[in-house]
């Protein structure tokens, strides 16, 4: 707040874990700066967790991120500076940016170009009072095929930026702490977030002190899901408390489809418009080959759906109600729009239409379009999708091993204050031990701490990593040349 009022444009980062008020004081924050007459954005990385905040929206939407991002590139968002929303960032005081853990550093430092050009003003940030939130246990960027080198050289903590960053942190689990919960399910969260559980083989155990095992995915459904055949009689809060986790996307579109086949009602199928957007392209590309397709983030050509089922948006239909990863339980089934009530955001207990809309992927050799519903089933969802939710009932399918940084994290971590709630499937073993792949990258932990007021330690810290790499860089180009001059000889 000293930040705002005297225009000091500081830097920071809320260091904070699932559960310990990170939302609560981020709009308690917004509040303030807005009663005394101050202009502050709210935005977040993901959907879902730009609906949690007061006003908030993505970032991507927001600051008009490039979809593609290069280090290289000295890239901007685009913004003109006399527009509607230049001249908003030209007054804003204030700026927060939740689960900026999973954006990648080329966005915020396109953001940091613009703002200083925006605001004529060469200072970090353009001078704008910035407070980024998350936690780095958490997934990190997606890189596609993409290393763990990659992905940390992505990520906050290895922009130039960081050494500006003045670091707050939150420790006590406040969801067990007011729930009366026991300490011990929050301090064995932190520890796997850590990477610090003892671990046989890259495989730690999982415990009573995290949930109740079962062996089979019909019994994780009967747990999280019980009298599912009686979900007529049940009110939407039922089911926005409840999901079943998964690793990969087809973990999840096979659990899915179990329990939608265990719902009564008739199944009502509607089939996607696809077609090739260049005309050359259309006779290498049939309409059978188009309609296999299911890319990353797309509704299926043959979507299946039933009056009560839960469904989860895959496009920003009208922010901050309707954002990607709202969940939403069908109501009607019309020919030409679904009618369905909203399970998470602002919006809780609306009743909202969602039509058809051409959607095209940007992850393909060729430019297609498909013309479907905008969403899918989500009685069960990916573990990266659910970041930022929070369940009473929650299921983990770990059939699969995880394979991303943080995703077992993430999968326990901001779900419920009681373990009795948390339930897990895994592959049936002779052992009474569960044991599963916990993937940190310990890197990230290691990289250089952002200063305190008064100390340049994480500056200092990246000149002397900078130096370590020159040496490493000039012995092994003096190694190069000895063997092949060795080999010429």
């Amino acid at each position: 707040m000293h930040s705002v009022l005297f225009n000091e444009g500081k830097i920071f980062f809320l260091d904070a874990s699932g559960g310990t008020g990170k939302t609560f004081i981020t709009n308690l924050i917004l509040a303030k700066v807005r009663s005394q007459g101050k202009l502050a954005l709210a935005v977040a990385s993901s959907g879902i967790a730009a609906t949690l905040l007061a006003g908030g929206r993505t970032a991507h939407s927001t600051f008009k991120l490039p979809l593609t991002v290069s280090l290289q590139k000295d890239s901007v968002c685009s913004i003109r500076k006399n527009g509607p929303l230049g001249k908003v960032l030209q007054d804003v005081t204030l700026i927060i940016w939740d689960e900026c853990t999973m954006i990648h550093r080329a966005h915020v430092e396109a953001l940091d170009r613009t703002l200083r050009d925006i605001r004529s003003c060469d200072k970090i940030m353009g001078g704008i009072t910035v407070m980024f939130a998350g936690d780095f246990r958490q997934t990190l960027p997606v890189i596609v095929r993409g290393t763990r080198a990659d992905i940390v050289k992505s990520c906050l903590k290895s922009s130039p930026l960081w050494k500006f960053v003045h670091t707050l942190k939150l420790s006590t689990n406040m969801r067990a702490h007011l729930g009366g919960g026991s300490t011990n399910f929050p301090s064995k969260l932190l520890l796997i977030g850590d990477g610090k559980v003892p671990h046989f083989e890259n495989k730690i155990e999982i415990d009573r002190d995290l949930g109740e095992r079962v062996t089979s995915i019909e019994d994780l459904i009967s747990k999280v899901y019980p009298d599912i055949v009686e979900i007529e009689n049940k009110d939407y809060p039922w089911m926005c408390q409840r999901a079943i986790l998964a690793a990969r996307n087809s973990s999840v579109d096979e659990i899915n489809e179990l329990i939608l086949t265990k719902l009564p009602g008739d199944e009502v199928t509607y089939t996607s418009i696809d077609n090739v957007m260049d005309q050359e392209d259309a006779v290498h590309y049939p309409q059978e080959f188009l309609n296999s397709l299911n890319p990353s983030g797309l509704p299926p050509h043959s979507l299946k759906l039933k009056i009560g089922a839960p469904i989860i948006l895959l496009r920003n239909l009208k922010p901050p109600n309707l954002c990607n990863g709202t969940r939403l339980q069908v109501k009607f089934l019309r020919n030409n729009v679904i009618v369905a009530i909203v399970l998470t955001g602002p919006a809780v207990g609306q009743t909202v239409l969602i039509p058809r809309i051409p959607m095209i992927p940007n992850d393909l050799p060729f430019n297609f379009k498909r013309i479907q519903f905008p969403v899918k089933l989500s009685f069960a969802v990916t573990i990266n999708k659910s970041q930022g939710q929070t369940f009473k009932h929650v299921g983990i399918d770990l059939r699969q091993d995880c394979f991303s940084h943080g995703q077992l994290y993430v999968a326990f971590q901001d779900r419920v204050a009681e373990k009795i709630s948390m339930f897990f499937c895994h592959k049936k073993i002779k052992l009474k031990m569960s044991f599963t792949q916990n993937v940190i990258a310990t890197s990230i932990f290691k990289l250089h701490e952002p200063q305190t007021d008064g100390q340049t330690g994480g500056h200092d810290e990246a000149i002397r990593v900078s130096s370590l790499l020159t040496i490493k860089t000039n012995e092994l180009r003096d190694l190069t040349n000895h063997v092949v001059t060795g080999v010429f000889n």
